[in-house]
């Protein structure tokens, strides 16, 4: 119903902080990469929790049951952290977490957090956190339904208008379930760059192709740097019974 009369309306002047209910049993360290549990409730980050930013404090709230405590969160901001094999080129590189203290450049499984904002030393950088996914972007190619057997020689799907970086890609299967695919007759599907291979994976009998109207990761990404300009290929090379149905082949990027 509109507004008949004046209101007094909550206004957060700070930006930076955000108050967080913790879920049962949980216990930040101060300095902890925080994760959004399925309850709705934060906890110590794993791989795969929605990103909500860096613990300001510790606590404790390992007898305590859901919402029982809370724990104050930076939702902004650049931060020192070790991230293992880091160098000078990976400035602007996105960064992933498999807990709430390990950073990692492998996107599949893990969790995005942000971005190189500077190097430091070897094996150390400064994090810019994102927890919005703010710059994570998504392109889309349908492949169509081609016959048992029949394969598509590398095809443009993407050109990078500006310089970055990929993060992970995925096939989806739209609506029919994959037929004939097999040890002797696979689906390789495989994504390259100007620099090369970005990520092939092939299907058979023990990866199968993903069920209708489901995704499937298509595996760690190599050559993830690309320059403005650079084109993303796709190919798809089937065995003679092979017949993947259509599906689309989606690729996120910063």
């Amino acid at each position: 119903m509109a507004l008949t009369a004046n209101r007094e309306v909550d206004h957060y002047i700070d930006q930076e902080l955000r108050s967080f209910q913790v879920a049962a049993a949980k216990h930040f360290y101060k300095g902890a990469l925080v994760g959004l549990a399925s309850t709705g409730y934060a906890q110590p980050l794993t791989a795969g929790d929605p990103f909500l930013g860096v613990a300001y404090e510790d606590v404790d709230n390992t007898t305590g049951a859901n919402g029982a405590l809370a724990v104050r969160v930076y939702t902004l901001g650049d931060f020192g952290h070790a991230l293992s094999g880091a160098a000078i080129a990976d400035v602007g590189r996105p960064v992933f977490a498999s807990d709430d203290d390990t950073l990692t450049f492998t996107g599949s499984a893990n969790t995005y957090v942000g971005f190189v904002q500077d190097f430091v030393t070897t094996g150390e950088i400064i994090l810019r956190i994102d927890p919005q996914n703010a710059k994570i972007k998504t392109t889309t190619h349908a492949v169509e339904n081609v016959a048992a057997g029949v394969d598509i020689a590398a095809r443009a799907v993407h050109a990078f208008a500006c310089s970055g970086w990929i993060v992970s890609a995925r096939v989806v299967n739209q609506a029919t379930a994959a037929a004939g695919i097999d040890n002797s007759n696979t689906c390789v599907v495989a994504l390259a760059t100007g620099a090369g291979s970005v990520v092939t994976e092939t299907f058979d009998a023990t990866t199968t192709f993903p069920a209708a109207n489901t995704d499937q990761d298509l595996g760690p990404v190599s050559n993830t740097h690309v320059t403005a300009g650079e084109v993303m290929t796709v190919a798809v090379t089937n065995g003679a019974t092979a017949d993947p149905g259509s599906f689309l082949v989606e690729i996120d990027y910063v």
